[in-house]
């Protein structure tokens, strides 16, 4: 009898072997199916069949990992379980998964945690819904031997993929944590820029605007329990019963969401991805009284994931559309200055390029966020040659848990010094000669007084244990505008006080900025801010059209260093 069930199961081992040779992989619920129909047995039978057939090794499981719906798959013997076999598996089983892995391989093997949240999908915390977790699909890839974590120095988490089963090299790992950073830091540069842009063209109300930083690339808008590049609000109702100008409070506007991608392709998985998110936020308010407005901006895109948009009824931006097409090369200019702040090399013919390309293209205004970052690119040799031993941290967001809440104050560079020992804190604003920086107060940003009364006293409380080890905090607030009156006795006061480092005074306007660079025979600085941040002269009374300007612009460039 025992004999005969074996024969009986052979027969069933060699069915199940020939059907996976074919298909490769199948769901329980699909090879039960066809054994139910080809043999006419039971469910439960099938399911037998099928644990024999795993046991007597004629098929593969991935048991105990599950794909679509807690189900298990089955796989022929000669089907490698690896990286490629889970994405094959997971792309229609499991599309989180399946989207992840892609991504990987689009970056060459990397990307970041925050990436991994909009790519899969999932939710900051852990909810009632049955959405899986990005951890809990790390968690799985990496019992399967594919992926592993790691950190870079400002604490960004990347996932990786290993090699032959092994954690890659330190070396190769810092590699690829710092381009992928620099791809990171493309994608949101211009994104204050870009609201601006969508904010004057009425699409979103520039008051309510949260968006992922340049200087926390990792960091993601949170809204509704997920990560979104930036989220805005609008009071362009078209027809409505409500008019935009009675919509006073955000729950009477659209949430407008965006997915922006700039410095590679945005693909399929980008578009699905973007789209599972707004079906979760959407289901998550029990009564949906509020409208999702999603907005995709993009540099590249294929027409077939084009046409996939449009049908899905989403508005999308070729980034050339808002900014001229110069605005590609001023991307792969932003990608290079990243790259060059990691080594020695000098930064001031890219800087100098990404400026002629912004002026080129008349977008000098609408890009004037991105002028600013440019400035901050500018200032770093000079800081470079003040502190050569030091270490320079551009960027950093600094944050205290206070009560319950965080508060967090950015800052341009942050130079930790040995020799002398001091910890320089630098506020940079890159302006142009006709813009004046206010005294202010302690709660008005972009002010003197919010920087030395607000941002300062926050960073040596950060700081406290290191400035009790010996390192004295001292701060700069660099412009290449100017300053008031009040200002510049502000200035002075300050240089009295004991935030004057060793190698600079505690406040530079335009032309005590210019006095410095040439100290230190920075010349192609000085041209650069004396040609790019400055209004153009001409008489306001006369009517001067945007062909014109760009004329006078261009030609005051044929003197430039090249």
């Amino acid at each position: 009898m025992q004999e005969k069930k074996l024969k009986v199961q052979d027969k069933y081992n060699k069915f199940l072997a020939d059907l996976l040779d074919k298909k490769l992989f199948m769901s329980a619920i699909e090879i039960h199916k066809i054994l139910i129909g080809e043999f006419s047995i039971t469910s439960e039978n099938a399911r037998k069949i099928v644990g024999r057939a795993v046991t007597q090794k004629a098929i593969k499981s991935s048991i105990p990992y599950t794909f679509g719906k807690g189900q298990y798959v089955y796989i022929c013997n000669g089907y490698d379980f690896g990286k490629d076999g889970i994405k094959d598996i997971a792309e229609k089983a499991r599309p989180p998964i399946y989207r992840l892995l892609e991504l990987m391989d689009q970056n060459g093997g990397i990307i970041s945690y925050y990436e991994g949240l909009k790519i899969t999908a999932s939710p900051l915390e852990e909810s009632s819904t049955k959405i899986v977790a990005l951890d809990d699909i790390i968690t799985l890839l990496m019992k399967l031997d594919i992926v592993y974590k790691e950190k870079d120095n400002n604490n960004v988490v990347y996932i990786i993929y290993k090699q032959d089963n092994e954690k890659r090299t330190d070396l190769e790992v810092e590699m690829m944590m710092a381009n992928h950073f620099i791809n990171m830091v493309t994608d949101c540069t211009i994104l204050p820029d870009i609201l601006r842009w969508l904010g004057n063209s009425n699409l979103i109300d520039n008051t309510n605007t949260i968006y992922r930083n340049k200087k926390t690339p990792h960091i993601g808008a949170k809204h509704n329990n997920l990560v979104w590049d930036a989220f805005a609000y609008t009071r362009a109702t078209g027809i409505n019963p409500i008019l935009g100008a009675n919509a006073e409070t955000t729950d009477k506007q659209t949430l407008v969401v965006l997915d922006v991608v700039l410095a590679d392709e945005y693909s399929s998985i980008h578009l699905d991805a973007f789209i599972a998110r707004i079906q979760i936020n959407r289901r998550s308010v029990l009564k949906e009284v509020r409208k999702t407005l999603p907005i995709i901006i993009y540099k590249s895109c294929s027409q077939k994931t084009f046409n996939t948009i449009k049908k899905n009824g989403i508005i999308s931006f070729d980034i050339s559309a808002i900014f001229g097409t110069k605005i590609y090369q001023v991307l792969n200019d932003i990608k290079e200055l990243s790259g060059l702040l990691r080594g020695t090399d000098s930064v001031e013919a890219t800087i100098e390029n990404v400026l002629k390309n912004i002026n080129n293209s008349g977008q000098d205004e609408a890009l004037k966020e991105l002028r600013g970052t440019l400035f901050e690119f500018l200032m770093y040799p000079l800081l470079k040659t003040l502190y050569p031993n030091a270490a320079i941290e551009r960027g950093k967001i600094l944050k205290i848990d206070k009560d319950g809440k965080k508060e967090r104050h950015e800052y341009d560079y942050i130079i930790e010094s040995s020799n002398p020992p001091e910890l320089i804190f630098v506020e940079l604003k890159g302006y142009n000669a006709g813009a004046t920086i206010n005294l202010g107060d302690s709660n008005k940003h972009s002010t003197l007084k919010w920087f030395f009364r607000k941002s300062l006293p926050f960073a040596e409380k950060y700081y406290k244990e290191t400035i009790t080890k010996g390192k004295q905090a001292k701060a700069v607030f660099i412009t290449s505008a100017n300053f008031y009156d009040d200002g510049r006795e502000f200035i002075a006061k300050m240089n009295s006080s004991k935030y004057q480092s060793t190698q600079l005074e505690t406040g530079y306007e335009r032309q005590t900025l210019l006095d410095l660079l040439k100290k230190y025979g920075f010349e192609t600085e000085i041209k650069i801010i004396k040609k790019f941040y400055v209004v153009p002269e001409y008489n306001g009374n006369d009517q001067v059209n945007a062909e014109e300007l760009s004329k006078i612009l261009n030609d005051s460039y044929e003197d430039l260093p090249l």
